[in-house]
């Protein structure tokens, strides 16, 4: 640098150090604030020291000072326009600052690089308004345009310098090089913040505190502090085995789980000559993955000394859980912090008038615990997600593990922490991600809008995350929960532990997405918000499910001898709430017709090996196992009734396909789907059990013309439900746009 200053807040004692330096002029940062409250922070350079007492004097209220500094003619500028240090700005106080200050600071070495685009935007419409605004705010001669300054904003050493702010001419002393930044002769060089660059400047600042009081008090310890001189390799020497090693013990035997390699490349506290994105990016890696497996070790522990009443690790287990989450708060302060500047730059936009500005391009995040199991809310996600892209908009689906069927472009894939087995349910596993690389993932990614659509880990990691960058949030009811829940594992008890949890879930978003009165009805009931619920008309494109499609050929092609016989289909997963037992008993009381109906079950599930058995040697049930597209279409279309027997799905997309295949179907009486079936005359609703379920299936096929009649219904009622669900009102309704 050829000139250098220290504008540190409200004070000059750290440059009156450094005044005998010819390359250095005196200079602060001044927290000026309007009548109001909104707090802004000025820049006023090469000032005397006398002239600090008197700016001091005029910071509670910003006008008297401006006018101060320009009697003086002290060089200043709006430090970082777009922020207001206690997040009270708003569009109205952003036109006056832009009406105050020719000067800029346009790149802030802390401030999220996210928003530096939104001030090139609301400044490139600013000239033929200035006047206009100017006069609304009784302020004469405003710039007509502004000049953009930088600073590094540096709080650490980290990034000192790493943004600047550079004119044309060589040599100047300080008096010409500021002459040449009020003619318009200054750019701004650098970038603005990355959040590894400022969750590494927080944790610098935070270990060199806490280090510093440990030295002034014997014995004290912060998990903190440990942690970072784990990866420094300077508690190496520490015997994980040792039950005195404690915290640190744990620490060093994570790391070694973790595969890193300790020293000055993982040092916080290392500054290299030049800082780069690479060596932030490794040091931050390895804080998360030292804290991802911290958190996953601990966890194990505690479920193991749980069991075993195992007191002693038991207490082990929470100390290091504990200590795992108190080393990952710098970090989540970061993300809250660029959260609140994304939330403040996000209000300004929407009140923004003075300026034309483009419609903000949203990003949204569907998170899922079931995107790679065979269910309803998988193919529901992957849907929506497919219709984002063929509309143009950008929806990704982040993912731990794999991600099952679909267009790769769909899905992004961020760290994990565990995979859960569910004890109720063994082939349904949960994977649980990273906080701190899922905060970190949708920070890279832009994500704007965040959609829920399990109350799952991952749906409640992605809630947490959405919180934390103050990134608005929907969440979709897809499953009755509590009732599934009761029905696997018949406890009262995790009953209504659940109904807790989700009234805490459903009721912590900005918005519940419910495609069914019943639903919205569950939800009043668990005491959510009505305010809160929206209900959004589903339906399956009527192109993809048709009658069009019928085919009786399909049979033969998954190994179904069905001949002349009625056939009754059954779609979704093999799995216990799904009733199918109760399928298999109504099909088999109508096997004494003369044309007895064969009952063919499409899908896979964990309850598919218990359920061939029963149906060992009954030779009018077949099972054909999961089937997609063109022959799954052809199935619908091909078969004469579609059974359904869940009791709990809040919709049931499996119907609603059927239904547009030109399928009657048929279903309890007490379903959710129960109140479009009757509603529309496409089916028949039954008093639930086989029964019930055999005389309704009866009715449809001992009677052709009402078969036909009901077919009919039910593909016209689809199509228009295809023209009332259009993507883009659901697209509205997640997005607020």
């Amino acid at each position: 640098m050829d000139l250098v200053t220290l504008t540190d807040h409200d004070t000059i004692a750290g440059g009156l150090g450094l005044v005998d330096r010819p390359d250095f002029f005196l200079s602060e940062e001044i927290t000026a604030g309007f009548p109001d409250g909104c707090i802004v922070h000025v820049l006023a350079w090469a000032l005397r020291s006398d002239q600090h007492a008197q700016v001091q004097a005029r910071r509670n209220d910003v006008r008297r000072l401006v006018e101060y500094l320009r009697a003086e003619k002290i060089a200043h500028a709006l430090a970082h326009p777009l922020m207001s240090p206690n997040w009270q700005l708003d569009a109205n106080k952003l036109e006056e600052l832009l009406a105050t200050f020719p000067v800029l600071e346009g790149v802030n070495g802390l401030l999220d690089a996210r928003i530096r685009d939104d001030l090139a935007e609301i400044l490139a419409g600013w000239s033929p308004v200035a006047n206009r605004v100017a006069a609304a705010h009784g302020i004469a001669e405003p710039p007509t345009r502004h000049v953009l300054v930088g600073g590094s904003d540096d709080h650490c050493h980290r990034r000192a310098a790493a943004v600047f702010t550079e004119v044309a001419t060589d040599g100047l002393d300080p008096a010409g090089f500021l002459g040449a930044i009020q003619r318009g002769e200054a750019r701004a060089r650098g970038e603005q913040a990355d959040l590894t660059a400022i969750a590494l400047g927080v944790s610098h600042t935070t270990y060199s505190f806490l280090r510093a009081r440990g030295e002034k008090r014997p014995g004290y310890e912060d998990p903190f502090v440990d942690m970072i001189d784990v990866l420094a390799g300077r508690r190496g020497d520490s015997d994980p085995t040792d039950p005195a090693a404690g915290f640190i013990g744990s620490l060093v035997m994570g790391a070694a789980k973790a595969d890193l390699a300790l020293g000055d490349d993982l040092d916080v506290t290392h500054i290299d000559a030049e800082p780069s994105v690479e060596s932030d990016r490794r040091i931050a890696h390895g804080v998360a993955r030292l804290n991802d497996v911290m958190i996953d070790t601990a966890i194990s522990e505690l479920i193991e000394a749980i069991g075993d009443v195992d007191m002693y690790r038991l207490f082990g287990a929470v100390r290091d859980l504990g200590g795992a989450i108190t080393t990952a708060l710098p970090f989540l302060f970061a993300a809250d912090h660029f959260g609140r500047q994304q939330a403040q730059v996000r209000k300004v936009r929407a009140d923004w008038t003075a300026t034309p500005l483009a419609p903000a391009c949203e990003r949204l995040a569907l998170f899922s615990d079931s995107i790679a199991h065979t269910d309803g809310v998988s193919r529901s996600c992957k849907r929506f997600v497919a219709q984002a892209h063929a509309a143009g908009k950008t929806a990704f689906i982040p993912h731990c593990g794999e991600p099952g069927v679909g267009d790769p472009s769909w899905f992004r894939r961020i760290p994990g922490v565990r995979t859960i087995r569910s004890k109720l349910y063994p082939s349904l596993t949960f994977d649980v991600p990273s906080l701190l690389g899922t905060v970190d993932w949708m920070w890279r990614e832009r994500i704007t809008r965040v959609e829920l659509a399990t109350p799952g880990p991952m749906g409640l990691v992605g809630m947490i995350a959405a919180r934390l960058m103050r990134v608005p949030m929907t969440a979709s009811y897809h499953t009755e929960v509590p009732a599934l829940l009761l029905a696997l594992s018949g406890s009262s008890l995790l009953h209504g532990a659940v109904r807790h949890y989700l009234r805490w879930f459903y009721g912590s978003v900005d918005k519940v997405i419910v495609f069914s009165e019943g639903s919205r009805t569950r939800l009043n009931e668990l005491g959510v918000s009505p305010d809160k619920i929206q209900t959004v008309p589903v339906a399956v494109d009527p192109h993809e499910f048709t009658p069009h499609r019928i085919d009786r050929s399909v049979f033969a092609s998954v190994d179904v001898a069905v001949g002349d016989r009625p056939v009754v289909l059954s779609v979704g997963r093999l799995s216990p709430e799904k009733n199918l037992d109760l399928v298999i008993d109504a099909v088999g009381r109508l096997q004494h017709l003369d044309r007895a109906p064969i009952l063919v079950i499409v899908g896979d599930g964990p309850d598919r090996e218990r359920l061939v058995a029963r149906a060992d040697g009954l030779p009018w049930v077949r099972f054909v196992g999961e089937q997609r597209g063109e022959t799954l279409g052809r199935l619908y279309a091909s078969a004469t009734v579609f059974a359904f027997a869940s009791q709990i799905d809040t919709l049931g997309l499996v119907a609603l396909e059927a239904m547009s295949s030109g399928l009657p179907v048929v279903v309890p009486a007490n379903a959710n789907i129960a109140a479009i079936v009757a509603g529309r005359g496409v089916g028949e609703c039954y008093e639930f059990g086989a029964e019930g379920l055999a005389s309704a299936v009866a009715r449809v096929i001992g009677d052709h013309e009402r078969a036909k009649r009901l077919s009919k219904n039910a593909r016209e009622a689809m199509v228009a439900s295809w023209a009332q669900a259009r993507f883009e009102h659901h697209w509205r309704t997640m997005t607020g746009g």
